[in-house]
């Protein structure tokens, strides 16, 4: 029987949080529906053993595969290519799903055929469990349990890693695959498969709950500074998939556009962070430079009023700008 859903649960060293994670897929409703492919990325702990735990318990619907250490983008490829349900989703080892939904997340799976659904998750703090926010999938209520084209998706919030749950043949005919052995490659997982989707399930169910608050994060402004050449790296592989698709359909590209600007806006975060250091000021201003000479749909996408307060100063505010930054953090 053909699985539902696909989850891929790229895991490196996380045994203190793996256990939480996959006992949260365990829901005797959906286990038949559901192949959870624990992608063990070369961890020294004892996620191995945790994986084969639940492996043996319940061997049609747990799997683990031992791969040497590529980085999580190496788990999203490697799950890519071993995947076979229906639809595919990426959940984090230190992650886990709200189980008494599941049920109705997979009834929803099956009825659509839409090529992204979209559903809300929770912001978590670590330790505490605490419910930090809840993020949805869309603005517009009326957009929830219907399919839409990128006319109306555009208008919407991009889709983040934690919100999207894809059709796997997407992934697997497009040969899409992202950056391996760095930091921030989810940007790309969420949008180069955006030229091929024509359309999106807004789904009000909430699936994804994602901790917050882990030592050594990828999203922390510290953790940022120092895989910053990570970041780099993935922005160009954005500006340059963006270039090579430039020519889809208008809206698909609007949602690239937006999508990437996101990424830029961090790289913005990035700058005033260093701002007290030689040449960043240089570098802040010649990026922003090369960004409305190169790519002006993504600098134009670009939202964060503080960015274009230093733009339209001719960057005179940047080191007023680094100044309350630093404040801000303090606070």
């Amino acid at each position: 029987m053909e699985k539902v859903l696909s989850v891929v649960i790229p895991s490196y060293n996380v045994e203190k949080y793996l256990d939480r994670c996959l006992s949260s897929f365990v829901n005797a409703e959906v286990l038949r529906d559901i192949e959870i492919l624990i992608i063990n990325d070369g961890s020294t702990d004892k996620t191995s053993e945790i994986a084969e735990k639940y492996c043996r318990k319940y061997p049609s619907s747990f799997t683990l595969y031992n791969k040497e250490n590529g980085g999580h983008g190496s788990g999203i490829n490697y799950g890519i290519e071993h995947a076979t349900g229906k639809y595919f989703k990426v959940v984090d080892g230190d992650d886990w799903v709200e189980t008494g939904n599941l049920p109705v997340f997979i009834h929803t799976l099956k009825k659509t055929n839409a090529d992204i659904v979209a559903s809300n998750y929770r912001l978590v703090q670590d330790g505490t469990d605490q419910i930090l926010e809840e993020r949805y999938a869309c603005k517009n209520k009326y957009h929830y349990g219907k399919e839409w084209g990128f006319a109306e998706a555009v208008s919407e919030p991009i889709i983040k890693i934690h919100s999207l749950t894809i059709r796997t043949d997407i992934l697997k005919e497009n040969n899409i695959r992202v950056d391996e052995k760095v930091f921030y490659e989810d940007a790309e997982y969420i949008l180069y498969p955006i030229p091929f989707c024509k359309n999106v399930y807004y789904d009000p169910t909430f699936v994804y709950m994602y901790r917050l608050g882990r030592n050594g994060q990828s999203v922390d402004i510290e953790s940022m500074k120092r895989h910053r050449k990570d970041h780099m790296q993935v922005l160009n592989s954005l500006f340059e998939y963006y270039i090579d698709h430039q020519f889809i359909q208008q809206y698909k590209k609007k949602y690239l556009e937006r999508g990437i600007a996101l990424s830029v806006q961090n790289q913005y975060q990035i700058y005033l962070a260093m701002g007290d250091e030689a040449g960043v000021y240089d570098k802040m201003k010649r990026f922003d430079t090369q960004l409305r000479e190169n790519y002006p749909g993504i600098y134009q996408a670009v939202t964060k009023k503080s960015i274009w307060a230093i733009r339209h100063s001719s960057y005179l505010l940047f080191p007023f700008a680094v100044k309350l930054y630093k404040l801000m953090k303090r606070s």
